[in-house]
């Protein structure tokens, strides 16, 4: 049997609470042909149980030793041979259309090595808590690289192509594996997102903390390597959001680039003068 052109990337460690959901909206998809691949990346709890009452000819599990999320996806990126990886997370939410539209999108714009989309943050209860969209533009997604990830890992469609030529995931920059993959994506493809809601990302006390000490101290080491990299700075200046511009222009100071700042800062102004004249 032939591989499918898309595999939905699901790893696993202990999340049997909100499993079934997740896995029943991806198996759910409006996209036909698509094939999951969960990673049980060595769950104690029912995971396993409810993996196996599942009888869907799309679902593969492979299992490990708990070797944590980078170990369970470069696991899930050597078991498939699909074209186009899609990611998802065992507590989060696709919509219908999602993986639909991410994949037309992409077989439209070759340039293209990511595409992302709209999100809606959700409680434990599935309630609607914030909805989060990003610019569809790749220069626009280039500058928020420099101040944030602005891509949720989980709805996130990206060909092999670019994730093998930008070295996969990695160890080394802990819980940030997504956002170091993205700059270094960015050196060769383009980046873009969907201005619709496809995706819904689950906040709850379980789920990694984006305010851990040990995540937050790496997330800045990472930052500082995506200021030394020229694609991302080349798109630095241009911004027309002003929260944005001065953003850019305090991070620019602070990462040491003040020839980037006084671009930045430069156009800002001229942008400022023309609305008001």
């Amino acid at each position: 049997m032939s591989p499918p052109s898309v595999s939905v990337l699901l790893p696993v460690h202990d999340g049997e609470r909100f499993l079934r959901e997740a896995l029943d909206s991806v198996l759910g998809q409006t996209l036909p042909g698509l094939g999951v691949l969960v990673v049980d990346d060595g769950s104690v709890d029912g995971t396993a149980a409810l993996l196996a009452s599942y009888r869907d000819e799309g679902l593969r599990v492979v299992r490990q030793e708990h070797a944590g999320l980078v170990a369970a996806l470069r696991l899930a990126v050597r078991e498939t041979r699909a074209a186009l990886l899609a990611r998802m997370d065992a507590d989060d939410v696709s919509l219908p259309q999602r993986l639909e539209r991410q994949v037309g999108f992409l077989e439209a714009n070759p340039r293209v090595g990511l595409v992302g989309c709209g999100v809606e943050v959700i409680d434990e209860s599935g309630r609607v808590e914030s909805t989060i969209l990003l610019p569809p533009s790749d220069e626009e997604l280039r500058r928020r690289l420099l101040l944030r990830n602005p891509f949720t890992h989980g709805s996130v469609v990206v060909r092999r192509e670019a994730l093998e030529e930008g070295g996969g995931y990695r160890p080394g920059h802990g819980a940030n594996e997504d956002y170091d993959l993205w700059r270094r994506i960015a050196r060769r493809w383009e980046l873009a997102a969907l201005p619709e809601v496809l995706y819904r990302y689950r906040r709850h006390g379980a789920g990694v903390t984006r305010t851990d000490p040990a995540r937050v101290r790496l997330r800045e080491a990472l930052r500082d390597e995506l200021w030394r990299e020229p694609e991302l700075l080349r798109a630095a200046w241009g911004e027309r959001d002003p929260r944005e511009a001065r953003a850019l222009l305090r991070e620019a100071l602070r990462r040491g680039r003040p020839l980037v700042a006084a671009r930045v800062g430069a156009g800002h102004l001229a942008r400022r003068a023309s609305t008001s004249s």
